[in-house]
């Protein structure tokens, strides 16, 4: 018996005709290559690089939806500080003070969503919704053949 807190042999370990598990299907990161990962995980922060990963042409549907989700995510928080700066500027001065707040917590709420979208593209995963847009997207974009 092993030690504490070691894990336990599976109950078939030293018969014959053990073989170990094995994987069934291969992973949706094993598909798509590293650099189309890459280049649309940075596209969530820099909306350029998500535009320029729209003209691979070996990139999967997948990251396609990405790339697109990628530039919305950008615009939309491009229209929302746009919004939030057109009111601060109105004079009102509770409206515009309350703007400033709002302008303010957008900088740090637009760097952690958009690292956090792309780190989990980047790892792999094509699933990845931002709530409103990804509805949108996928009303738009044609489905899988």
């Amino acid at each position: 018996m092993p030690p504490r807190g070691y894990a336990q042999p599976p109950p078939n370990y030293g018969r014959q005709g053990y073989s170990a598990p094995t994987v069934a299907s291969v992973a949706v990161a094993d598909r798509d290559p590293i650099e189309s990962r890459a280049l649309v995980a940075l596209g969530y922060p820099l909306w350029p690089l998500a535009l320029i990963s729209l003209f691979d042409r070996k990139q999967s549907p997948g990251l396609r939806r990405q790339a697109y989700q990628a530039i919305g995510f950008n615009l939309g928080i491009a229209a929302l500080w746009g919004v939030l700066w057109f009111m601060g500027n109105v004079p009102f001065p509770t409206l515009a003070g309350s703007s400033d707040v709002m302008e303010a917590l957008l900088i740090p709420f637009f760097l952690v969503a958009s690292v956090f979208y792309g780190l989990r593209v980047w790892q792999g995963d094509n699933n990845v919704r931002v709530p409103i847009l990804a509805d949108w997207i996928d009303e738009r974009l044609p489905a899988k053949p």
